[in-house]
């Protein structure tokens, strides 16, 4: 049976008592809207530069995102406006959010910290990295210890190049390298050369169809060095997620804990290494499986 586990401790964002249950009577007004009304709320009071106006213009990309990540500390400075402390509250889905940034930022510590026992060097290669947060955070974690971490960090979106770029420099990380890519299926041509021990492909399965998904999991399972581990995830059917699809015009493909861990045996991982963890809203999931030598 497949492992689960949900972790509660540390994580800043969960459902408080009675407001939860009003948010799931919202939530079912709000799923039930059609999109052009369902939009107009979700855009309503935000403003050009506001919260909700940036994440509608920019969908699936790194700079949505970002902006949910950041939240909880603009709303402190007051840099946030009504309509995105509405939103960012509201939502499950935006908190699940910052939970699956701490959740990757903690699963890529502790691989790190296996494989350095083993390694005088560590690689990570990070795929359709988008702004790379949790990556270089983590390996910011380690500056000043014994342990070398580089990264390659690949996207088609020169912009997120940028942005990790710039992370990097103000997280005073040298060992990273960020490269602009046009195809994530040519792995085998742009990254096998940099050998990885951990790859890093969270928040990109979204997008994929079960096909695209397998194959790419496959060329992963080839590049990636023998004892070293992939780290993925998926978001998972909630009930936000016709507003999210409708309102937010933010189209993904949900999965289920079962769907994500069938996925990485049919790229090639056993059954046995593969571990899966929700964070506590359980709207995001994410994988850690280990490539180990054949039998």
């Amino acid at each position: 049976m497949m492992e689960i586990m949900i972790r509660s401790s540390s994580y800043e964002e969960k459902r408080k008592g009675a407001i939860a249950w009003l948010r799931v009577c919202i939530v079912k007004i709000l799923t039930q809207l059609p999109p052009r009304i369902a939009q107009a709320v979700f855009l309503a009071f935000s403003g050009k530069d506001g919260d909700t106006f940036t994440v509608f213009r920019n969908v699936t990309t790194w700079k949505a995102l970002e902006v949910m990540y950041a939240f909880p500390e603009r709303q402190v400075r007051g840099k946030t406006n009504l309509s995105g402390k509405l939103w960012w509250n509201l939502l499950d889905n935006a908190k699940s959010i910052r939970n699956r940034l701490f959740l990757v930022k903690n699963e890529l510590a502790k691989v790190i910290q296996k494989l350095a026992n083993q390694k005088e060097s560590i690689r990570i290669l990070s795929i359709g990295s988008g702004s790379a947060r949790s990556v270089l955070e983590t390996i910011a974690s380690f500056n000043g210890t014994s342990r070398r971490v580089e990264a390659l960090l690949i996207d088609i979106d020169p912009s997120a190049i940028e942005f990790s770029k710039n992370l990097a420099r103000q997280l005073k990380i040298n060992g990273c390298t960020a490269r602009l890519t046009g195809n994530f299926f040519r792995l085998e041509r742009d990254a096998a050369e940099f050998n990885p021990d951990i790859i890093e492909l969270v928040g990109l399965l979204d997008y994929l169809t079960d096909k695209q998904a397998i194959v790419l999991l496959g060329k992963i399972h080839r590049i990636l060095a023998i004892k070293g581990y992939v780290i993925t995830g998926n978001i998972t059917p909630n009930i936000e997620a016709p507003f999210v699809t409708k309102g937010i015009n933010w189209p993904m493909i949900y999965r289920t804990p079962e769907e994500l861990r069938n996925l990485l045996v049919k790229a090639g991982f056993s059954t046995k290494n593969v571990r899966i963890e929700q964070e506590p809203l359980g709207i995001h999931m994410v994988a850690i499986a280990q490539k180990l030598p054949n039998p």
